[in-house]
């Protein structure tokens, strides 16, 4: 039989990749889920809230 997870997360955009990463910090057994390499593209359902406060991080 496979493996269980808690959370499965489809995408490994920014906002795929933060929730997988919060999950995880709470505990959850999280399966991330991404057709190329992580942060390959940007997110198709950005809120803009992360994307437009990383560029200030530089």
């Amino acid at each position: 039989m496979g493996e269980t997870y808690d959370l499965l997360v489809i995408g490994g955009g920014i906002n795929g990749v933060g929730i997988a990463r919060d999950a995880a910090g709470r505990g959850l057994s999280v399966c991330l889920c991404e057709q190329d390499d992580l942060a390959a593209h940007t997110s198709s359902a950005s809120t803009k809230l992360i994307h437009g406060g990383l560029r200030y991080l530089e």
